[in-house]
């Protein structure tokens, strides 16, 4: 007897295949039922290969848990299998969904769904997954009758045969522009974009691939966030070069040229020698590493993900390109949007753009503008920032829609997770500022600290370190702070503003207005990858720097900074002694174990204390500046200078400062006084001819800080 379950699948793969397209198939039934009607399929479709995600590996299939899907990116499969019945993972998921060809289908046994007391699913991220998973097509135990499972899928109809479309094209086309990059001007750098499954990462090695063959000697440096992006990279490089040899997974060397990976941070602190730079992945690079890069090197290609399952791209187009026309006009973008493993329009695409919120593109039309005129009319005044609690986004989708457009488009970290987190964890909350239905900003919170003393004696102890509580255990951890632990903490995991709207103060006013909800919070916090910009952002917001950390984090390239606001008397006790702390040793922390930290944010971090300078001194930096004494007579002075001159500037307001550059401390100065770094480290940093230089530069600039400082 016919199964009825078989002949359905088998004749919706013979579809997906006419159409070279992927559909995706839930399992509904008990386990048993599940597992042997997947096995059914697969003893039919043993020539296809087939990946399996979660569960008890099926016999003679490649396997990877379900939070190791990326462990299945750069490969291939015409069946995928995913068993979500004990664990589901979004980002697993997403990059698992990547090896699937077009013509192939989408297995899949979801999550079971239970109810609470009250009726509900008790689990709202699995009810977010079911309603979506309901979209796809569905073969149910209980309805396993051929009418009723042509009833309930309505099969997609075969496209009619089209002009064949050359997938390759605009690869093609992209690696002629990769190559052109060696051969044209310099300073003229290339940026692709792309989705996922349109090549990105093969371009670049077939580019490289082919520089190779048809330059010896050319020597060519990849860097990404982590040397697992970039695999695919040195696979379709070596494919295409016979007797290459790898001196390991990331090194390959041929004909006297090379193709070698190099970190972020490595290749900033020993600038290598390379006629050709890759940068893959760069919206997981900081754009001030970004911008050091382009000041080193002259031949350059960036590439990034526009929607991935390890964040978004579309904030590095918007931050970097804007300035990468200003210092570098004639750079050259170029979006790869021809799928190479599917055909285009695929459905399961879609699907997973809209299951995960990916699809974040925002609105550019004619309503934009008028939204941006109501708002210049009205002001921020006339803005509500009220929490979208995770039942309104289950119940109202196209909100929370608006609310992750504006985070994927402002942070390259968003991915598909951060949803899940945010429907599962009930201490994560998502506030937005709303003009009548349109989102101008967000804010994603969650709440952290209260915790037991015994537990804090662990923390402290360095015993536990319990999960959900960055800054209360940080604070107790490395701080010693076990008040930062017992208070209550709301910290502030995301924020974003339209990008039409911002420098209008959206930003400012959300976290102001947030501070008058938090009537239960003692205090707020955040933690990030940290620049000069976002620093100055949040101190502009009240909130004090307390910690950095020692280490540049993996995901950013930058050190990570927590800072903090009081919301009450008792708060305001312990962070004040805690701003001490870190005012008093930040100057020993950058001569030492940060020193390589760059000069911006040494500034950005700059303490506002000052000791006040005896005539004494005053005398002898005038005598320094006239070419008199050395150095060493006046080092200590000039470090009491810079932070008495950066008192000055905090207390100074933004419109006093216009046009008076007096209390801006040069980076020079800051480089030999504050990290103390060597005078030769110094010439070699600023490009100086020579100590002698160096130094004649140092006393000028110490000269104007000195004649100009007047603190008002």
């Amino acid at each position: 007897m016919t199964n009825p379950t078989n002949t359905f699948l088998h004749t919706l793969a013979d579809i997906a295949q006419h159409n070279d397209h992927r559909y995706g198939v839930v399992f509904d039934g008990d386990f048993n039922w599940q597992n042997m009607a997947i096995s059914a399929f697969l003893e039919n479709a043993k020539s296809q290969t087939t990946f399996q995600l979660g569960g008890v590996p099926l016999n003679d299939v490649t396997h990877a848990p379900v939070k190791k899907g990326q462990k299945l990116l750069g490969r291939e499969c015409q069946v995928l299998v995913c068993d979500f019945r004990e664990q589901f993972d979004a980002n697993g998921f997403s990059a698992a969904l990547g090896s699937l060809m077009g013509g192939g289908l989408l297995l899949v046994m979801p999550p079971s769904v239970g109810k609470s007391e009250t009726g509900l699913d008790s689990d709202l991220g699995k009810r977010w997954l079911k309603m979506h998973f309901d979209r796809l097509f569905s073969v149910s135990q209980s309805n396993e009758s051929v009418d009723v499972i042509q009833a309930g899928n309505s099969l997609p109809e075969k496209r009619k045969t089209e002009k064949e479309v050359d997938r390759f094209e605009q690869q093609n086309t992209a690696v002629d522009l990769v190559k052109k990059v060696v051969f044209g001007h310099r300073k003229r750098p290339l940026i692709l974009t792309a989705d996922r499954g349109r090549g990105k990462s093969s371009t670049l090695g077939i580019a490289a691939a082919q520089l190779l063959l048809e330059r010896p000697g050319l020597n060519i440096i990849v860097t990404a966030p982590s040397m697992k992006a970039i695999e695919p990279v040195f696979s379709h490089a070596s494919q295409r070069l016979d007797s290459c040899e790898a001196i390991n997974a990331a090194y390959i060397c041929y004909q006297g040229g090379s193709l070698r990976f190099v970190a972020p941070d490595e290749l900033l602190k020993s600038n290598p020698d390379c006629d050709l730079l890759l940068v893959d992945e760069a919206a997981a690079i900081p754009v001030p590493m970004l911008k050091s890069m382009v000041d080193i090197y002259h031949r350059m290609v960036f590439s990034t993900t526009v929607h991935g399952y390890e964040g978004s791209g579309r904030g590095f187009g918007l931050k970097f390109e804007a300035w990468l026309s200003e210092y570098r006009p004639g750079w050259k973008g170029y979006k790869l949007e021809q799928p190479i493993r599917w055909n285009n329009n695929d459905p399961l695409e879609r699907w997973l753009f809209d299951c995960f919120l990916l699809n974040s593109d925002l609105s550019t039309n004619d309503s934009a503008f008028n939204e941006l005129a109501s708002f210049a009319e009205n002001g921020i005044n006339h803005l509500n920032l009220v929490e979208l609690s995770k039942e309104d986004g289950l119940a109202y989708p196209e909100k929370l829609q608006q609310c992750f457009a504006l985070l994927v488009d402002a942070h390259y970290q968003t991915s598909p997770n951060d949803l899940m987190q945010f429907l599962n964890n009930p201490s994560i909350h998502l506030y937005a500022a709303w003009q009548e239905d349109n989102c101008l900003g967000c804010v994603l919170v969650t709440e952290e600290g209260g915790l037991g003393d015994e537990l804090i004696l662990q923390i402290q102890t360095g015993k536990r370190r319990p999960q959900g509580h960055l800054a209360p255990v940080l604070l107790a951890n490395q701080l010693g702070c076990a008040q930062a632990a017992t208070n209550r903490c709301v910290r502030v995991m995301r924020i974003a503003v339209s990008s039409r709207h911002q420098g209008l103060g959206i930003g400012s006013w959300m976290l102001a207005k947030l501070s008058e909800q938090m009537e239960q919070t003692d205090y707020l916090a955040t933690s990030f990858g940290a620049t000069s910009e976002l620093i100055s952002f949040w101190r502009d917001n009240e909130f004090l720097p307390v910690h950095i950390g020692h280490q540049r984090d993996q995901a950013s390239g930058c050190h990570s900074v927590l800072m903090v606001k009081p919301l009450n008397k008792i708060a305001q006790h312990w962070i004040s002694k805690l701003k001490h702390h870190f005012e008093s040793s930040f100057c020993f922390l950058v001569s030492g174990s940060l020193v390589s930290l760059e000069t911006e944010m040494v500034r950005a971090l700059l303490p506002n204390i000052s000791n006040p300078i005896s005539e004494f001194e005053i005398q002898l930096l005038k005598n320094y500046v006239d070419g008199g004494n050395s150095y060493d007579s006046i080092g200590f002075s000039v470090l009491k200078l810079v932070l008495l001159s950066n008192a000055c500037q905090i207390q100074t307001t933004k419109s006093e400062l216009v046009g008076n550059a007096s209390f801006v401390v040069s980076d020079l100065v800051i480089a030999k006084v504050v990290q103390q770094k060597e005078w030769g480290t110094c010439v070699e940093q600023f490009s100086l001819v020579g100590r002698k230089r160096a130094e004649l530069q140092f006393r000028q600039d110490v000269g104007v800080l000195l004649s100009n400082l007047q603190c008002k």
